[in-house]
């Protein structure tokens, strides 16, 4: 259940390709309905225009580039974030902070968007949701967000599986977009919970509830009756619309609360444990060891050093 930042792994493309330029060397692996493009670049670049044919799908493996799209924003790209843009989307990358001992790497799915199109209306044929507002689709205006373990996962699964010479790569590649898809999907609405911008009201009420009562004890049924659900159909529809259970997402958010009272002026960990909804302080330290890859001791260390 680890809902923090994840990276994809970077690849190694020196050993078998000759570096043909410094900025964005390429080796790409052509499937039946996606390109999958592993990019290096060794020197400074202010500004390099591209465009697709395809649903872009770009996830950072090392380094970090800047990206401008045409409405002028302009963001920083780092590993463990996700990019994702409609077909024929024009937008430039610079790399302000490279050189050839550190190489920035990032990988490019570029997925056919008839296939894209036709995976969704399956998804919503095959599988619809109870809430009719609930669909299978992909949200443009949230284009750039944070990876999870399960979307970092199936992007590195998509890569290896390109990069595999098996007559059935192409079937299996196949099975692991609609997955990719969902998880994509999911994040996307996860992330919209996280910038605080959730539309859907039932679950905007759901988590609003949570939010405020993080420290006390949550009653699921409290939580389905917020929804207007009954208690199967909340649990079901939650995951489905955000990947994890509302069990998942509470620890998660008294995860997130209590880093922010880490940051607090001279706290103390079992007062940020029970203040976070935690009546345990080893099973507290335990769960943030879990998601957060140190303990809470280590992250008001790392926090004191600036790191």
């Amino acid at each position: 259940m680890m809902n923090n930042i994840q990276s994809t792994i970077p690849l190694s493309l020196t050993n078998d390709q000759p570096i043909d330029t410094f900025v964005e060397h390429r080796k790409v692996y052509n499937l039946q309905h996606c390109e999958v493009n592993i990019f290096e670049t060794y020197e400074p670049c202010g500004d390099l225009d591209l465009s697709y044919d395809g649903l872009v799908i770009s996830s950072m493996l090392r380094g970090k580039k800047t990206v401008g799209l045409a409405n002028g924003k302009r963001f920083d790209f780092i590993p463990g974030e996700t990019l994702i843009l409609p077909e024929g989307t024009k937008f430039n990358v610079g790399f302000p902070e490279v050189d050839k001992r550190h190489p920035v790497q990032c990988a490019t799915l570029v997925l056919d968007w008839e296939k894209i199109k036709s995976t969704l209306s399956f998804l919503n044929y095959t599988y619809p949701s109870d809430d009719e507002n609930n669909l299978w689709d992909l949200n443009f205006t949230q284009y750039h967000f944070n990876q999870n373990q399960e979307l970092t996962s199936l992007i590195n699964k998509f890569i290896h599986i390109s990069m595999e010479d098996a007559l059935a790569r192409d079937a299996l590649a196949d099975c692991t977009l609609t997955e990719l898809l969902i998880r994509i999907i999911q994040t996307q609405k996860l992330q919209l919970v996280d910038d605080r911008q959730i539309s859907d009201g039932r679950f905007a009420h759901v988590i609003q509830y949570i939010r405020a009562h993080l420290s006390e004890h949550i009653n699921i049924n409290t939580l389905s009756q917020e929804a207007c659900m009954s208690k199967s159909n909340f649990f079901r529809i939650f995951k489905e619309t955000f990947g994890l259970s509302p069990l998942d997402f509470i620890i998660r958010e008294r995860i997130e609360l209590a880093k922010k009272l880490l940051k607090r002026p001279a706290p103390n960990i079992s007062e940020i444990c029970l203040r976070s909804g935690f009546n345990n302080l080893n099973y507290f330290i335990r769960l943030f060891k879990r998601m957060e890859g140190v303990t809470p001791g280590s992250y008001l260390k790392n926090k004191n050093l600036g790191n």
